[in-house]
């Protein structure tokens, strides 16, 4: 169930997920949350700050690369994807090899013009 995963968030996150709000369809309050403004902020907001501290940390093991496009997932022989190609902001083409973490939709904190 939910409890071990919320514990495990709040352990591993460092976050607050103290409020527990009753949403739609809810019959008793249920829903962990934290006190920012909207639904989600508190554990995105949990998450970005880890993944930054990683980059920061581990320059090796992980890179936050803004306002770039992937053209192309990169596989080995077998088919599975070890990497991908595409270009950034400029236009410089990259390739990056390792595991690949794909987000799609647009990254609303990417502030960075």
């Amino acid at each position: 169930g939910a409890p071990p995963a919320v514990d495990w968030i709040v352990d591993a996150f460092g976050i607050d997920l103290s409020l527990v709000s009753r949403l739609g369809g809810h019959s008793n309050p249920r829903t962990h949350r934290g006190k920012e403004r909207f639904p989600g902020m508190t554990i995105t907001y949990g998450l970005m700050e880890k993944l930054e501290e990683i980059t920061e940390k581990y320059p090796e093991r992980a890179r936050i690369m803004l306002k770039t496009t992937v053209t192309k997932l990169l596989t080995d022989k077998d088919g599975n994807v070890c990497g991908v190609e595409g270009h950034t902001k400029d236009g410089k083409t990259f390739q990056e090899h390792g595991p690949v973490v794909i987000g799609t939709g647009g990254f609303g904190a990417d502030f960075k013009a």
